[in-house]
């Protein structure tokens, strides 16, 4: 068994932001409709934009979030049930 030292032993790897997302996305944090901002996201994880994109490709597939070609921003992820 090996053991893994993180330097904040309850955070998830940021390798895998999903759960802090979908965590965030159900606290209400974001409102329905409202743009996803990737780059400030990775920021904010202290991870980078691939592994933020990589996360709300997987979202968009369960549905929790999806991709707008034509959204309110410009093309991106939303929370879904806004305006189109």
């Amino acid at each position: 068994m090996s053991l893994t030292v993180r330097p904040y032993p309850n955070r998830p790897s940021p390798d895998d932001p999903v759960p802090v997302i979908r965590k965030r996305l159900a606290s209400g944090g974001y409102r329905p409709g409202q743009a996803l901002p990737t780059g400030l996201i990775a920021h904010r994880l202290q991870t980078t934009t691939e592994a933020v994109k990589a996360a709300m490709t997987e979202l968009a597939a369960s549905g929790e979030v999806e991709y707008r070609f034509t959204g309110e921003h410009g093309p991106g992820y939303y929370l879904p049930g806004g305006r189109r």
